[in-house]
């Protein structure tokens, strides 16, 4: 049997690799730190509190660790420049960190607002713009964002998350058409509802997680390691044609 070289070349991993997730204390950034490691990368990541911190530190070595608020552009600066500092390198981005907050628009006052746009979107927007001198070295470079499927199409009490999951799907497009002639690549996951932090309170209420689950065409709540190793796949060589694109894992929610 002949082998395909070119195939064995481009194999889903990420060795000699080095990864900087935002929000990895947890949920889906936790298993996609845990994933990139096995797949080779050595791994950055931030996290809000010291509980997450200790949680973290069963798969990262301290020094690997970062606290940090990435509603502050200058932390989430910091932060990074002292992960490439200490690796040498940096060879892709994954903006987790997020917030989720459910109320009418009448009752989302000013600070929910500027809390879930700086927190969701402000922030990716953060660690992108901080790597892009970093991976602009790198033959190739991969940034990704996580949007959301009500990103895409909204929630009766979600205007604020929905708008800064929207805005996501705008900044991936945008940087992708420009950071492409520098062989940096830009992308997002839209995930639906996933077992995690986010979703435990629907998952509580039996009526609610039943009504949900009833738009769900798989009639599950996603993993947060389905989604880890969609966006592990987007950082690796495997997926070097792909840039600019909103990959939605919803269980076939958005499809109907």
């Amino acid at each position: 049997m002949i082998k395909n070289a070119h195939f064995e070349n481009t194999m889903f991993n990420l060795e000699n690799k080095t990864v900087f997730i935002t929000g990895c204390g947890s949920g889906i950034g936790l298993e996609t730190a845990k994933i990139a490691i096995e797949l080779g990368a050595r791994v950055y990541g931030t996290v809000f509190s010291e509980e997450q911190s200790t949680t973290v530190k069963k798969i990262l070595p301290r020094e690997c660790i970062y606290k940090v608020n990435v509603k502050n552009s200058e932390e989430v600066t910091t932060a990074l420049n002292k992960a490439v500092s200490h690796s040498g390198q940096l060879n892709g981005v994954v903006a987790v960190a997020g917030t989720l907050s459910l109320q009418p628009s009448i009752q989302t006052n000013d600070i929910i607002w500027h809390d879930t746009i700086d927190t969701n979107l402000s922030g990716s927007f953060y660690l992108a713009r901080a790597a892009i001198p970093y991976l602009e070295k790198q033959e190739s470079g991969s940034i990704v964002f996580v949007s959301s499927q009500i990103g895409l199409v909204g929630h009766p009490i979600g205007a604020a998350y929905a708008a800064s999951k929207a805005g996501i799907s705008g900044l991936t497009k945008s940087m992708a058409v420009e950071l492409a002639s520098k062989s940096t690549r830009v992308n997002a996951v839209a995930p639906g509802p996933i077992i995690s932090d986010m979703t435990a309170a629907a998952r509580a209420d039996s009526e609610r997680y039943e009504a949900l689950l009833a738009d769900i065409p798989m009639g599950r709540f996603g993993k947060p390691e389905e989604i880890a190793n969609t966006i592990n796949f987007l950082l690796s060589e495997a997926s070097s044609f792909i840039t600019g694109q909103v990959i939605v894992a919803d269980g076939g929610f958005t499809a109907h």
